[in-house]
């Protein structure tokens, strides 16, 4: 599969509503004092090295990301050594109402807050709700701290922990950061805009036309990024978990000699096949027992090497070249 970028940015107007009472928790235990840490959250690549990577330097030592390439291969891990799948496709709205009315108790599921924090919250949504996996200091006093909040309070909670945030940012260069800062300024600017327009429709005289509002909708669909979503079992059921909807949507009961595996099968063909037929790009990966420690030493070197900022070589490069007037020979 060809490697993608989460996209998962939000709309100003959506998901959470009410900050209440996470901001001034002691949830700030990061590795970096808050005031020198970026509060915003990178685009990561759903590449199985860094969300691996990103699990074990969160203090996740006991866990691999595999990624699942064909569709079969989901099955090369037995299903009870599995803790998860993520899945990553063009974000879509549902076409169904949630059959889940208030939260499930006994199952930990966070709200996306903030954009393009979705990889991070599709990793919660599945590792917190592994009561007997050991997550490292930080994530099991986290996990302990939020297991009585509502899922917008934990994803307020997962945006003010600097820890989870900082591991997460720590694969992308201030570049990367700056375009995000400058996309959700772009974002808010025109959320006021539509507000305004909207405002000023609501008081004219004259309807709105029908074929001006599906025009919007379709640019909408348009603008669609791509988005992670999480399933897992838990509490005797398997449930999709998409941080962007308020509660998890159950995808069944799992019943005794049945592979919660097969459960999700169908959905996930149903999507790799149309994607066959669609040239859509998709991608899923597998949370399993860890059983290649050995890989570990390469792995880091890898990541190290994924890790290197080539921007001020680049920019020094371009430098060089305008100097020498063969900039536009080098770019052709």
């Amino acid at each position: 599969m060809p490697s993608l970028k989460q996209d998962c940015s939000i709309d100003s107007a959506s998901t959470a509503k009410d900050d209440s009472s996470v901001a001034g928790t002691d949830l700030q235990q990061g590795s970096h004092n808050s005031s020198h840490s970026w509060a915003g959250w990178a685009e990561l690549e759903n590449d199985p090295l860094i969300f691996g990577t990103l699990l074990l330097e969160w203090g996740v030592s006991n866990i691999q990301v595999n990624e699942v390439v064909p569709l079969e291969s989901v099955f090369d891990h037995p299903s009870n050594q599995t803790y998860g799948l993520v899945f990553l496709s063009p974000w879509a709205a549902p076409l169904s109402d949630n059959s889940i009315k208030k939260a499930p108790k006994g199952v930990w599921f966070a709200n996306q807050t903030s954009s393009f924090s979705c990889a991070t919250v599709a990793l919660m949504n599945i590792i917190n709700n592994q009561d007997t996996l050991d997550l490292g200091e930080k994530l099991n006093a986290f996990r302990a701290k939020t297991a009585d909040m509502s899922p917008v309070d934990r994803g307020f909670a997962l945006d003010h922990f600097d820890h989870a945030r900082d591991v997460h940012n720590s694969f992308s260069t201030k570049f990367d950061q700056m375009v995000v800062d400058v996309r959700l300024k772009q974002d808010a600017v025109a959320h006021e805009k539509q507000k305004k327009k909207a405002a000023a429709t609501a008081n004219s005289k004259r309807p709105r036309k029908k074929a001006k509002i599906e025009e919007e909708y379709e640019d909408d669909e348009d603008d669609a990024g791509f988005h992670f979503v999480a399933y897992v079992p838990v509490g005797g059921s398997v449930w999709r978990m998409d941080g962007m909807e308020p509660l998890p949507r159950k995808v069944g009961e799992v019943s005794d000699g049945v592979d919660w595996i097969m459960m999700v099968l169908p959905e996930l063909q149903a999507t790799w096949e149309s994607a066959s037929n669609t040239s859509m790009e998709f991608s899923l990966l597998s949370l399993t027992v860890r059983t290649e420690s050995s890989t570990m030493k390469a792995d880091e070197e890898k990541m190290a090497r994924v890790r290197e900022d080539w921007g001020p070589f680049i920019a020094h490069m371009v430098k060089l070249h305008a100097e020498k007037g063969d900039l536009k020979q080098k770019t052709a």
